[in-house]
């Protein structure tokens, strides 16, 4: 359906696409994971999965050391320079409904998690 995808987790996020990043795929896949203390919270192990994907096709940013990131923004960015067809997310509501709205604004397809239940 798409053949460049932003995949955008904030803290645990990053498990739901786990599965997907680690199985061949027909889409280019690149993947913006904001998150506090990523080595104390997730271990090494998670690390090592991000760490096995190319370079170019990752963005980890550890607000412990970086802070805190406007990651709306981010997406946009980072969809733009990737050349990202549609935008997926999987943060808490708010963090879900601004990035859609943000990439929706300026754009490009996005989609996430509806928060209705």
């Amino acid at each position: 359906m798409y053949d460049r995808v932003l995949l955008v987790a904030t803290g645990s996020g990053i498990c739901v696409f786990l599965s997907f990043l680690l199985q061949p795929s027909r889409a280019n896949v690149c993947v913006l994971w904001v998150a506090k203390g990523i080595e104390q919270n997730f271990g090494k192990e998670i690390e090592g999965m991000m760490n096995m994907q190319p370079n170019d096709k990752v963005i980890v940013h550890d607000t412990a050391v970086l802070g805190r990131p406007n990651v709306s923004q981010m997406s946009v960015d980072a969809a733009k320079t990737f050349g990202a067809e549609v935008v997926i997310v999987t943060s808490n509501p708010e963090g879900s409904r601004d990035v859609v709205n943000k990439c929706k604004a300026s754009g490009i397809a996005a989609f996430g998690p509806i928060w209705d239940s």
